[in-house]
């Protein structure tokens, strides 16, 4: 059963009740890198990790000592558009997951000096990024779909602006942002409906400020054609491609889903069997979506040796022209059909997917998530629709990027033809 409802203070919850032994929360709060600046790019992030040091009535410890003491689990992470605190415990201990995430909310202290203790932390997260090359690959080609806008900035933000941040200008960024149209709270698992609402209640909505002012939206996209490198001394090069794509309320979405795992989902999928399979070109390639409130991405990722980058990128643009203008075939699109709505059903067995999917759809698009709703969709999907989704993407300018050693056709990337 499904249970939505949205307080005076403008605060939500949603919650999804299935049989099992456990339950997980999940609060949602609608900030990451789309909200930053250059000047606070990565406090988003940075927060979340501060609201774990203490609180007025706990420590940092207590919090740890807590969760650990009843055998759950807590955790949390920032996206470009969201950041999300979670709890996984039996259902017995639901309340003691809502007081303790609502006590993060509302309460962190952030001391000065834990402040400066977690930008330490936070500094070797962002070196550790630095040093893994598919991150680095990811966080150029957002860049560069995205140039100049906040959804090309990175989550992690810079080190100098971890460096520079002081108490003053975090506790700011998280009053901005932190307020009850903005957040939301997700359940899933076993729990009573009525109980759940006063939980919420007592926990969450008697301290929320009604009358707060609404966040503005987020800023409109436009995407760019750009190509960004990094030279690195590493064995693999890494190229990546990407175009604009659908945003969250697209009615195109599946089909955009679909043609991903058609062109690199699977080891079934077109490049896969080409470049890997029938190449040995590569160990990793594949094609993926992205979306957000105003706009989207498509992407390919390959992971290859330095002396195939002029092989790989020919059949790249073979591949990826052949798809557009021949389109898919209804075999291919069976497939991929069977893999959605499957995995649809896999996801909703697992609770925590389940908070997670619920969370986001609440927060982005104002809705309860409904799996039987989204395999009707797919169900409706035409070998047109994808066909006409191709076109419309792989008509566009692209953007590209590269990471790995200096040589001779580096820029192959950035040259392909569609």
């Amino acid at each position: 059963m499904d249970f939505c409802k949205q307080y005076p203070s403008g605060l939500t919850l949603v919650a999804k009740q299935t049989d099992c032994y456990t339950v997980s929360l999940g609060v949602y709060v609608d900030v990451g890198c789309v909200r930053e600046d250059k000047t606070n790019n990565g406090y988003s992030h940075f927060i979340e990790h501060l609201v774990f040091k203490g609180t007025k009535k706990r420590t940092c410890l207590q919090i740890s000592e807590e969760i650990e003491d009843i055998g759950a689990n807590i955790n949390a992470y920032t996206a470009k558009d969201c950041t999300c605190f979670y709890t996984k415990s039996v259902s017995d201990d639901l309340e003691k997951c809502l007081d303790v995430l609502s006590d993060m909310y509302f309460n962190a202290t952030i001391p000065q000096d834990e402040l400066e203790r977690e930008k330490g932390v936070v500094i070797e997260e962002i070196k550790m990024c630095k040093d893994t090359p598919d991150e680095v690959s990811q966080d150029l080609i957002s860049e560069a779909l995205f140039y100049g806008q906040t959804l090309g900035q990175t989550i992690l933000g810079s080190k100098n602006n971890i460096k520079k941040a002081d108490r003053e200008s975090i506790l700011a960024f998280k009053k901005q942002h932190y307020i009850p149209s903005s957040t939301v709270v997700a359940v899933c698992g076993k729990f009573d409906i009525d109980a759940l609402d006063k939980l919420v209640e007592n926990y969450f909505e008697q301290y929320c400020s009604v009358g707060v002012p609404v966040a503005d939206e987020e800023p409109a996209v436009e995407y760019q054609s750009k190509f960004l490198h990094t030279f690195k001394e590493i064995e693999q090069t890494h190229l990546q491609l990407a175009w604009g794509g659908y945003s969250l309320k697209s009615e195109q979405r599946c089909a955009n889903n679909m043609l991903a795992s058609i062109l690199g989902g699977g080891s079934s999928s077109r490049l896969n069997q080409v470049i890997r399979e029938q190449n040995g070109l590569a160990y990793s390639v594949y094609a993926y979506p992205s979306y957000y409130t105003k706009g989207g991405t498509f992407e390919v990722y390959v992971g290859l040796s330095p002396e195939n980058t002029a092989k790989t990128c020919k059949l790249l643009s073979e591949q990826i022209s052949e798809i557009a203008d021949k389109g898919v075939t209804q075999r291919e699109l069976e497939r991929a059909r069977v893999q959605a709505i499957n995995s649809l059903y896999m996801n909703a067995e697992s609770n925590l997917t389940l908070m997670r999917l619920y969370g986001r759809s609440m927060l982005k698009l104002r809705e309860v998530f409904d799996v039987e709703q989204d395999v009707a969709r797919y169900k409706a999907v035409t070998v047109e629709d994808v066909n006409s989704v191709a076109r419309h993407i792989f008509s566009q300018k692209y953007s590209s990027a590269y990471v790995g050693r200096k040589t001779d056709d580096y820029a192959e990337v950035s040259k392909l033809k569609f």
